[in-house]
């Protein structure tokens, strides 16, 4: 298991940089739909993705034994619980940049 600064994460190392790949993928997919005002707001979205990620694998796979388990990272609570945080971030986000998730269209 993982113990940065002497903290357990609670998974090894393939389960973190998976966590870590799946969050990155949450924050780039979110940011191609609709109007993005903020350059950076992949990388807020990527890091509420994180955390929602970790706190659901954490936190939920104590009260469930369903989905995968790989390193450490219970997949499938952890993927639930960070596409929920990284959308509800990207909302506060845009909502604050006046950003929008219709698309415009853009003369050819």
């Amino acid at each position: 298991m993982l113990a940065p600064f002497g903290w357990e994460i609670g998974m090894d190392a393939l389960g973190a940089v998976l966590l870590v790949a799946v969050a990155l993928l949450i924050g780039g997919l979110v940011s191609l739909i609709g109007e993005v005002r903020m350059g950076g707001e992949w990388a807020l979205t990527a890091v509420a993705a994180l955390v929602g990620g970790w706190l659901g694998s954490e936190a939920f796979a104590g009260a469930s034994t369903w989905g995968p388990e790989i390193g450490g990272w219970f997949v499938v609570p952890s993927v639930i619980s960070a596409v929920v945080l990284g959308v509800v971030v990207d909302a506060i986000t845009r909502y604050a940049t006046e950003g929008s998730y219709r698309m415009h269209p853009r003369p050819i």
